[in-house]
């Protein structure tokens, strides 16, 4: 029977407060598999228990080979990243998260702003480590670090408010700052988000770990929840990952979900089935009205291709449009769509397996306070980062009197849900002064079905829309012409969209699936 959409008591689970806490959770566990993930063509497992021994060993081994230092991780996501990072954090040393994939620039400046002392690095990226190999060890030499703390002391002195983890934000513009959480911010984040949500068995886990939202989120709380993960190290793997990881919940960005949706329907194309599954879904809607759900029975052949136990996609990073709520809804696929930033460790906010309401971003989890002051989200509580590295001048812009001012724009229903409206960054300004959030436009164009992607942005005093076409609408100018002419056709003047640019490819997004407005700007000033 279909619960009802409502509000209900916070989950209960076990608080913590370290990430020793996290970890010795389940110390005991020697049947249960922790994680899953391939190794040179084989399928692993760890157990709770052999997952708690090779942290616990590796820590003593940091333990005894580093006092205080930074320590980065740069990899693909593996299992050796994981627990790299947990013993380095535990050990009393501080793990900073670097991107594998920035460039030598990037990397350079990111391992010399966070004070970097080691590098555990995997083996595919030893080109872009190799000028620093006077300090560096190969990922998949973990074993033999493990061997070498089994012989050690394993008693570790926490403590919760010291530095722990290091992460980059994914800024969208200028270089991107190095967020410092402690021990006791993640695990508040943790046990704060387990309240509001409670995942469905088995996890994937795919967004890269040198995002907060990709380790703390997708690896560590399904570990919390005492779920299975199958840690996915390629997404170009990720669809026979999904078959052999058979998922109940997968945490993913907005355009990893948009990437599933047109996957779908290009399969369905391809099978001559597109017109099956349109005539599936109003099939299935209809009879959800009614009290049935026929969705397993209908759409069993699409859940399928991924693993076929598919129910809950945690969402966040970014926009989604509530099409893609509403359509994965159909086929028997829960989207909750959540809210949080690197400085929060990283969740703030998410919408309950049970009480949700699509186009919010949930409500805040357990100790999480979110106001709204002048407009704008901003959030106290335990989950909020020590500051920016060595960047006091930063940190104080956003960190006053313990609230942590996002730089998002909200608002807050009379049942607690959260709505983000905009980015005070991307408000357009009118040439009479009012401000137009481009968010609220492009939630109105992302509604037709001719949109796969849509920024709206300020360009020579005119708002612009810039769209990337579903398939079948693809070089169709009429059509999108059509689209603006309605949208403009009941909005003053200065308030209209100006012009409309179609894209041929992808809009450009940064590693945390944001799109890059500076970037779209970037391409009209070429064109001139």
């Amino acid at each position: 029977m279909k619960k009802p959409n409502a509000p209900y008591d916070y989950y209960e689970n076990p608080e913590i407060h370290s990430i020793k806490d996290l970890v010795e959770l389940y110390k005991d566990d020697e049947k249960k598999i922790a994680f899953m993930f391939n190794d040179d063509g084989k399928v692993r497992k760890k157990t709770f228990a052999q997952t708690y021994d090779d942290v616990r060993n590796l820590a003593a081994y940091f333990a005894n080979k580093y006092k205080n230092k930074h320590i980065a991780v740069i990899g693909e996501n593996s299992y050796n990243w994981i627990i790299t990072a947990l013993a380095i954090m535990i050990s009393g040393n501080v793990c900073v998260a670097i991107d594998k994939d920035g460039d030598e620039e990037t990397m350079r400046r990111q391992l010399k702003t966070a004070d970097v002392y080691a590098i555990y690095y995997s083996l595919n990226y030893c080109e872009q480590v190799e000028q620093y190999l006077r300090n560096t060890f190969p990922l998949e030499e973990i074993d033999s670090y493990i061997r070498a703390g089994k012989k050690l002391s394993k008693k570790f002195k926490v403590d919760v408010e010291a530095d722990a983890m290091i992460f980059f934000t994914s800024g969208t513009t200028g270089f991107s700052k190095a967020v410092v959480l402690s021990q006791k911010n993640i695990a508040a984040d943790i046990y704060g988000a387990s309240a509001i949500f409670t995942p469905g068995g088995k996890v994937i886990s795919f967004l890269p770990y040198h995002h907060a939202f990709g380790f703390v989120t997708s690896a560590l709380m399904p570990y919390y929840y005492h779920n299975r993960t199958f840690v996915s190290g390629s997404l170009k793997h990720l669809i026979d990952d999904f078959k052999v990881a058979e998922p109940d919940t997968v945490f993913a960005v907005p355009m990893v979900v948009e990437t599933l949706y047109r996957q779908i329907w290009r399969q369905a194309r391809r099978q001559k089935s597109d017109k099956k599954l349109s005539f599936g879904i109003k099939l299935s809607n209809g009879a959800m009205k009614i009290g049935i759900d026929m969705r397993k029975k209908i759409f069993g052949s699409v859940l399928k291709e991924f693993g076929g136990n598919l129910e809950y996609i945690i969402c966040g990073g970014a926009h989604l449009d509530t099409k893609y709520i509403q359509w994965f809804r159909s086929i028997g696929v829960e989207i909750l769509n959540g809210y949080g930033i690197t400085e929060c460790s990283p969740v703030v906010s998410v919408n309950r397996n049970n009480w949700r309401r699509d186009g919010s971003i949930g409500q805040p989890c357990r100790g999480v306070d979110v106001k709204i002051i002048d407009g704008e989200i901003v959030i106290s509580g335990d989950i909020v980062m020590k500051g920016y590295y060595k960047d006091k001048k930063a940190t104080a812009e956003v960190l006053k009197n313990g609230n942590l001012y996002t730089g998002d724009l909200g608002r807050i229903d009379e049942d607690g849900f959260i709505y983000v409206t905009g980015r005070k960054k991307n408000l357009i300004i009118l040439s009479n002064g009012e401000n137009v959030s481009p968010e609220e436009i492009e939630a109105a164009l992302a509604r037709d079905e001719g949109v796969a992607e849509v920024a709206v942005y300020e360009y020579g005093n005119k708002i612009i829309a810039s769209i990337y076409p579903n398939d079948a609408y693809f070089g169709d100018e009429e059509y999108f012409d059509d689209i603006i002419y309605k949208y403009n056709k009941d909005k003053a003047r200065n308030r209209q969209i100006a012009m409309v640019r179609l894209r041929s490819d992808p809009m450009p997004r940064n590693n945390n699936g944001k799109i890059l407005r500076s970037k779209l700007i970037e391409e009209d000033n070429n064109e001139e």
